[in-house]
């Protein structure tokens, strides 16, 4: 029993002193509550696995790395609190921010890195528009919400066109839809479509949620596009099945729970989700991809975009043989970082997206079709 608690000691010992040899620390800001609590357990996902991979391989420099995670709940004002506590933080050596996911106030955000020295990268941002201007030491990794919208109508019109659509969303500016909704409608007009395409808000208050299911199918929307909080597009659906089980239903694929389908039951059938893609067809990860699998992780989602970001960076400062601010802005705009790390669409001062992947949920399991 002692020699046990002694080992025990020993390890937490030794624990200690490698927690505090860890000179650089990693800061993920993503919510840990709230709607997109699903999103921002899967951004420290995937910054925790490629920070493990990455310190037992010996670290970076030789220096291990530490990671802190932060829960900003996708709130304007605690994500520029965040920013300025972590540039007065003195217990720590801050060499990467990644996020913030949400933030309507972005640009004030990133300024504040950037005056002092903080590097970051976003991994995705509920406020990708608030990103074009330049900045140093930032580089932004999109899967933009707006491409949903591209995605959807690719889909759409190879295999539904000529159905009338219904956008259904929530139109709170936070949240980002406003901007699936106006590039939605650019692509129906640009294809001369515009007359096939309604939009309808959530949480109208004129309207409940089976109102306004009621509504959408009375006017014969046959392919519903629904976007909103997790607990609004799921009572929707249900409406919407329940008054028709025959519509042709689109969402995003985080908004639906896994039990929530089943649940379900056979009106769940059919049932398409978008997400962004993960790592599984890149060739540039595939040795990385084979030691997840054997720890049984699959990085799919907004995993592979921390992940990704906490390589990139890596790879950076192995580059440029430091974690100096000024180097590796320098090397971020690198023509070597971009013929590496292109096929994830880095961009600095400018947008662009990855395509979004469409599956089709059909016998308890999801399966990719586009």
């Amino acid at each position: 029993m002692k020699k046990s608690l002694y080992f025990l000691f020993v390890l937490i010992s030794l624990l200690s002193i490698a927690t505090a040899k860890a000179e650089i620390t990693l800061a993920v800001i993503a919510p840990k509550a709230g709607d997109y609590v699903k999103s921002g357990e899967e951004l420290f996902a995937g910054a925790r696995l490629a920070v493990q991979e990455i310190n037992n391989a010996g670290g970076i420099n030789g220096e291990k790395l530490d990671l802190l995670t932060i829960d900003d709940r996708c709130d304007d004002r605690l994500a520029l609190s965040t920013a300025e506590m972590l540039t007065l933080l003195k217990s720590k050596k801050i060499g990467l921010v990644i996020g913030p996911y949400c933030s309507n106030r972005f640009d004030e955000v990133a300024s504040i890195y950037e005056k002092a020295k903080i590097f970051q990268i976003v991994p995705t941002t509920e406020a990708y528009h608030f990103g074009s201007a330049a900045k140093k030491g930032q580089i932004l990794l999109l899967g933009t919400k707006a491409q949903m919208s591209k995605d959807f109508f690719q889909f759409y019109n190879k295999n539904f066109a000529g159905l009338k659509v219904g956008f259904v969303y929530d139109g709170a500016p936070e949240n980002g839809y406003t901007d699936v909704a106006k590039t939605l409608y650019d692509e129906f007009r640009r294809y001369g479509k515009g007359e096939l395409l309604k939009f309808y808000t959530l949480n109208d208050e004129n309207n409940d949620i089976s109102d306004l299911a009621r509504k959408v199918v009375k006017e014969h929307m046959q392919v519903v596009f629904a976007l909103g909080s997790q607990d609004d597009i799921e009572d929707f659906l249900r409406a919407v099945k329940k008054k028709d089980k025959d519509t042709i239903f689109f969402t995003g694929k985080k908004i639906l729970s896994k039990d929530f389908l089943e649940n379900l039951g056979e009106r769940a059938e059919g049932v398409y989700v978008l997400d962004l893609p993960g790592l599984k067809d890149s060739l540039m990860f595939t040795e990385s991809l084979v030691n997840l699998r054997l720890l049984g992780v699959e990085p799919e989602g907004l995993e592979t975009y921390s992940y990704v970001a906490v390589k990139l960076w890596s790879d950076l400062a192995t580059q440029v043989k430091s974690f100096d601010y000024k180097k590796l802005s320098r090397a971020s705009n690198s023509t070597e970082l971009r013929e590496k790390w292109g096929e994830f669409l880095m961009h600095s001062g400018s947008i662009g997206s990855v395509k979004y992947i469409i599956e089709i949920y059909r016998d308890k399991s999801f399966k990719q079709v586009y």
